[in-house]
């Protein structure tokens, strides 16, 4: 592992550069009493939060007044993604752990029939006029904060996972005081619109996925673009893709994501006011969002932590995963994780 500490508009963020696998330096401070326990047994009924007519349906683990950590998962990706070894470690470290359904995933309210006019999205963004998604990253970081009201949590750790990154960033910029620690994981800091063509999103538009099987095909394609060789296993990705599926996997919603992310303002001028404890991991094989999308972003954000692995594309195979809790846990724990998090 190399380290470094970089300079970027004058202010300073640190670089670890893990290579070949080999991960240096791990400081998890797990408890030597922590429990471990199943996700499945620490999870409490499936609560509901409202805004508006969104319905918002969360997962909650552990003890309620514990510090809370909230993850948010990528574009039309149920909480599941976060799996249960994953929450075990976060609860195990002494936290209670929430993980959402975004809007249009899972068992939250979807938006069938809505079309996310992709295009139309695409050229009102790179022409500098306002451009009009179905719902933006503001609306999905205001179904956070009711997660948040709905748990009784003033403030808590956000993690968030590609654009549940960006939904995170805009979180810390615009309810500073409900954000403890930001961890981004594949995450960028503006539109991704000078790097997707039109091509691609009739694609996405035009997608049509009936079933389960016609899913866990799709999956398979999409870690075969997105994935490392090295890390391709169908077994685990059609079992990911199941659990995603029987959760929720919406018509339409993959792309009504793309259209919020693509119309996103550009959040780097406005990170150089964040004060919350960052901590940015990304992979240097990303072939969704470049590394530099990476270095930027931790750049913007006053004395963000930046870990560049080299054997990560954009996707999520259990090691990276197992690494990502690791690294996550040691930076959650080494800050004042033992203010309660409740109202």
């Amino acid at each position: 592992m190399n380290a470094a500490r970089r300079a970027s508009g004058g202010r300073d963020f640190i670089v670890h550069v893990i290579q070949g696998g080999t991960i240096a330096a791990r400081r998890s401070r797990l408890s030597a009493g922590a429990r471990m326990s199943t996700a499945s047994s620490q999870r409490k009924a499936m609560p509901i939060a409202h805004h508006g007519d969104v319905a918002i349906h969360y997962d909650s683990y552990g003890d309620v007044d514990a510090p809370a950590v909230l993850l948010m998962a990528g574009a039309g990706r149920p909480a599941t993604d976060f799996d249960a070894p994953f929450i075990d470690g976060l609860t195990a470290a002494g936290f209670r752990v929430m993980r959402l359904d975004s809007r249009d995933t899972g068992l939250s309210t979807a938006f069938p029939g809505v079309s996310a006019n992709l295009c139309a999205v695409y050229h009102a963004a790179r022409g500098g006029a306002p451009a009009n998604p179905p719902y933006a990253i503001a609306d999905m970081a205001a179904d956070a904060i009711a997660v948040l009201d709905a748990a009784g949590v003033d403030r808590a750790h956000i993690v968030g996972r590609s654009l549940g990154g960006m939904v995170a960033q805009h979180l810390a910029i615009h309810a500073p005081a409900r954000v403890a620690s930001l961890a981004l994981v594949m995450a960028n800091s503006r539109s991704l619109i000078d790097r997707i063509g039109e091509a691609t999103l009739d694609q996405l538009e035009a997608e049509s996925i009936p079933d389960a099987d016609a899913y866990v095909a799709r999956q398979l394609r999409v870690f075969q673009a997105n994935g490392i060789a090295e890390d391709f296993d169908a077994d685990r990705i059609a079992a990911e893709a199941r659990i995603a599926w029987a959760r929720g996997v919406h018509p339409g919603a993959t792309a009504r994501h793309f259209a919020a992310a693509l119309a996103a303002e550009d959040m780097r001028p406005a990170l150089a006011g964040v004060a919350a404890p960052t901590l940015v991991i990304h992979g240097a094989r990303d072939p969704v969002i470049p590394p530099a999308y990476a270095v930027e972003t931790a750049g913007a954000i006053p004395c963000a932590e930046l870990v560049m692995i080299e054997e990560m594309a954009h996707d999520a195979p259990p090691h990276l995963r197992a690494d990502w809790l690791r690294r996550i846990v040691r930076h959650v724990t080494t800050l004042d994780a033992g203010t309660p998090s409740h109202m």
